[in-house]
């Protein structure tokens, strides 16, 4: 006898056999039992799910001889005249060559026929989307109303084709692919009943290369098992299948993870050596980055996904924010879709691990959000750390490690304390007013001397709005005049010049000074001004952060306040309080228009 492949040997013949379809099996088992099985039936699914299988399986329970509850018994003459394709009450029809209305005409004289020994005359029509509409129609009637004796079972994997006058006459089931575990369990006894020797981590790779049909794992496992002459290896199955290994996807992770282009490229290159498929490779580096995101958002959730040590999976997960895993996938999804078409898909398979490795060099929306998180980060970390500094300054530990709050004192002009609190939280650098604690009770020791030495002795009073600048030490003003800025230059005078710095915006860059006009300076250190922006104000932040505008503002500064300046901006909560306008309206409208203001006297006239 001719050599039966697995799929054909190892093909389930009871209900309970079949993997992976318990919510269709148990129904139709229910169903035969109870004895009220439909006329029609539609199996839709994917390729290699059961569909042609389960359909065969319905039969033999339909004309099963003895049949002791809903499985078929398998040993009578019906049951093995089906089993072997010989039983002339089971017709399977194939829609695919007979989709004309002439085959369907005489399929609906014969149907007329009783059957020659059981008690259905079972049709079972494949690829059913394939017939014409005229046969369609012409099918329409019998599929409503078939004689009692027979039932008609359609397979299909385009349900979308079938007309919505046929599915109505149907009971339908729809078949899911099959889950990785569940097919490695089945290619674990297959192999076991079929005396071939496989290792685990060979049937994992065959479960996850099926894509959830397992007729396509058992052909790659009888392939595997004539090459490796009942053998199966992992090795094997990766030169058949032309994968990688996954400590190869697992480095090129890492690679994007820390952003290194280069042992990338190579890697790519090493990998076009070996003779492997660059655009198998691009699908299945984009599976492996969807793993990493399962196991980054739900851990455990990839044990499942067949791909071997958890372990590695979680450690690899680590190495990534969501947010670039995201932009990640993406990159790779769309680059598979690009080598499809392309002449030279090793080229743009490059460009696309150059891209996931430096977010900066693409102009794309994700790129720029990756770019603008990277900022916020580092713009927070550089604030933390020059805090600290800061006399007077008290550190409070934040809710989460990593995220310090910052409380600073100070004093109003009535002699109360103003306290101002500033809470560090990803990605935004959050500030916020206190107030209402007395001069004795808070501020720096400084402040709660003066307050104890009374009115007469006190120091000039000042407003506390923002982030007060501390006294320069003369380390400071030895760093500030060696930087170019002066040490006089304090956040009150950078306040009192704000106005002058937003007319000069106003002239030359207008559309900037819209942004610039909602900002308040909030911190000068060692000639470093930190800008804050109101909370919401996403987008004239990123606008003042582009490089040119803020080479332009710092040099507008140097101009108006003299020395070098270096910005930095971030966001604040609450109100900053400014100095009031010097300038009374008129000098101020003379001033900018370059005019003079004329006084009329009395009884005058003016034409206009």
């Amino acid at each position: 006898m001719a050599y039966l492949a697995l799929y054909r040997e190892w093909r389930p013949q009871t209900f309970g056999a079949v993997v992976g379809q318990e919510h269709i099996t148990r129904t139709l088992r229910n169903a035969v039992e109870a004895g009220r099985t439909a006329h029609a039936y539609l199996f839709c699914g994917p390729r290699g799910t059961g569909k042609t299988t389960t359909a065969k399986v319905l039969a033999k329970a339909l004309n099963c001889l003895y049949r002791n509850g809903p499985e078929p018994c398998n040993q009578c003459a019906s049951c093995r005249a089906i089993t072997e394709g010989l039983s002339v009450d089971v017709i399977e029809v194939d829609a695919a060559s007979n989709r004309g209305i002439d085959e369907i005409r005489e399929l609906r004289e014969k149907v007329k026929f009783a059957p020659a020994s059981g008690r259905y005359r079972v049709y079972i029509i494949d690829e059913v989307h394939m017939l014409t509409n005229e046969a369609f129609n012409a099918l329409l009637k019998t599929l409503e109303e078939p004689p009692r004796h027979c039932v008609f079972i359609l397979a299909t994997t385009e349900p979308h084709k079938v007309p919505l006058t046929i599915l109505s006459r149907c009971q339908r089931f729809d078949f899911r692919r099959i889950a990785p575990d569940e097919i490695a369990g089945r290619l674990r006894e297959v192999a076991g009943g079929a005396g071939i020797e496989a290792e685990e981590e060979a049937l994992r790779l065959i479960a996850r290369a099926a894509e959830g049909g397992l007729r396509d794992a058992l052909s790659i496992l009888d392939q595997a098992a004539a090459l490796g002459e009942m053998k199966v290896t992992a090795a094997d199955v990766h030169n058949l299948l032309g994968t990688v290994r996954a400590d190869l996807l697992a480095r090129m992770a890492g690679y994007l993870a820390a952003g290194e282009a280069g042992p990338a490229l190579r890697l790519v290159g090493e990998l076009t050596g070996m003779g492997k498929d660059l655009r198998l490779f691009a699908r299945e580096m984009a599976a492996f980055l969807r793993v990493l995101l399962l196991e980054k958002i739900s851990p455990g959730a990839s044990a499942g996904e067949a791909w071997g040590d958890t372990s590695t999976i979680a450690g690899s997960a680590a190495l990534f924010s969501e947010e670039r895993l995201v932009r990640a996938i993406d990159i790779m999804v769309e680059a598979e879709q690009d080598m499809k078409w392309s002449s030279l898909p090793g080229v743009v398979l490059e460009i696309a691990l150059v891209k996931a490795c430096r977010p900066e060099i693409a102009g794309d929306l994700p790129s720029l959000a990756a770019r603008v998180a990277d900022l916020e980060k580092k713009i927070c970390e550089l604030a933390a750390g020059e805090l600290e500094k800061v006399p007077g300054v008290v550190i409070i530990p934040g809710e989460r490690e990593g995220l310090p709050a910052v409380e600073n004192t100070g004093r109003d002009g009535e002699g109360e304390t103003a306290g101002v609190l500033v809470e560090q939280q990803e990605p935004l650098l959050r500030c916020g007013a206190v107030w209402g604690a007395s001069a004795a009770e808070a501020g720096p020791p400084r402040e709660r001397e003066a307050a104890a030495a009374g009115p007469e002795e006190r120091p000039e009073p000042g407003r506390v709005s923002g982030l007060e600048e501390p006294e320069a030490s003369s380390g400071e003003e030895a760093a500030a005049a060696a930087g170019g800025g002066d040490p006089a230059a304090g956040l009150e005078r950078v306040r009192a010049a704000w106005g002058d710095v937003i007319d000069v915006l106003r002239r030359e860059r207008p559309m900037l000074c819209a942004v610039f006009e909602k900002a308040a300076p909030l911190q000068v250190v060692e000639g470093s001004l930190v800008v804050g922006f109101p909370e919401g104000e996403e987008l004239g932040m990123r606008m003042a952060e582009r490089p040119d505008n803020k080479k332009y503002f710092e040099g507008l500064l140097g101009r108006s306040l003299g020395g070098e300046w270096q910005v930095a901006y971030k966001f604040y909560q609450g109100k900053v309080q400014m100095p009031s306008p010097r300038e009374e309206p008129g000098a101020s409208i003379n001033r900018r228009f370059g005019g003079e203001e004329v006084i009329l006297e009395d009884g005058q006239e003016t034409l206009f």
